[in-house]
């Protein structure tokens, strides 16, 4: 039986965490620019017209799984906003490029004070993890086998919370884990 509170509780906290980062990539969106420009993949003309895309597609991804009949169209998208840029870490892993800024914003970013960004393996898990919080509303069995209760409003909003508040908290981990691997 699938329980439409993991369903609704993931969706929300991907979307949380989609719309959280778009926000701040807005707030920065030159910075943004030279990070996506900094990953060697993309010519520097066609740079900063993706960085918009990308961050266009975090914004509709986060918004459609927000709406009710929407969550699988907005987890497929979420989930291919995090293989680019998950193809992007490993692919300069991959040649040994790790003092580049992931361009995630947040606490790893430089704006909120690292003295110095870079990619690790870790991006790459942590990744893998937002890509599993996909699975409930790409299911199969998205279609809850029961309606929500008034009373599973506190427990989605609880899930919610709380898988928010554990992808900041490894953010910060990650952060200072860069911090400390630069000393």
């Amino acid at each position: 039986m699938n329980d439409p509170v993991l369903f609704y509780g993931a969706s929300a906290a991907l979307s949380c965490v989609l719309l959280l980062g778009a926000l701040e990539k807005v707030k920065d969106m030159a910075a943004f620019s030279a990070a996506v420009l900094a990953y060697g993949i993309l010519p520097s003309g066609v740079s900063g017209a993706f960085a918009r895309v990308y961050v266009l597609a975090e914004i509709a991804a986060g918004v459609l799984l927000l709406m009710p009949g929407w969550q699988a169209a907005g987890a497929a998208l979420a989930l291919g906003v995090l293989a680019v840029a998950t193809a992007g870490v490993v692919y300069n892993l991959a040649r040994g490029h790790r003092d580049i800024d992931c361009g995630c914003g947040g606490p790893a970013s430089p704006a909120a004070g690292a003295t110095r960004t870079g990619l690790s393996w870790w991006l790459v898990l942590r990744n893998g993890a937002l890509a599993l919080w996909t699975l409930p509303a790409l299911s199969v069995f998205a279609g809850q086998a029961r309606a929500l209760q008034w009373a599973d409003a506190a427990a989605v909003f609880g899930l919610t919370t709380t898988a928010v508040a554990l992808y900041f908290t490894a953010n910060h981990l990650l952060a200072s884990h860069l911090k400390l691997r630069n000393l």
